[in-house]
């Protein structure tokens, strides 16, 4: 994986979460998981091996202007995504 693109969201979990070692049906419940648990200005980078339309689709739907999402490498077969919870407009 060689992306080096950011959100410039200040905190990031450090690796990257590896979704391959899952069950195909867990993989998108585990990232939106892991979304949900983030706090305002956190970010995670994922590694997944299926096309990440749907689950950035289902982002959209649930938390509309609320994430951030850049697509770090671009598969297949792999997707490096970064993904983060947006600070409250002050």
């Amino acid at each position: 994986m060689r992306g080096k693109a950011r959100t410039n969201l200040p905190e990031q979990k450090a690796e990257p979460f590896d979704v391959r070692r899952l069950h195909p049906a867990r993989k998108q419940s585990a990232v939106m998981s892991m979304f949900d648990s983030l706090e305002p200005g956190q970010a995670f980078s994922v590694i997944l091996d299926f096309d990440p339309r749907r689950l950035k689709r289902q982002l959209e739907s649930s938390f509309a202007g609320d994430f951030v999402w850049v697509c770090l490498e671009i598969g297949p077969p792999e997707w490096l995504i970064e993904i983060g919870k947006r600070k409250p407009a002050q």
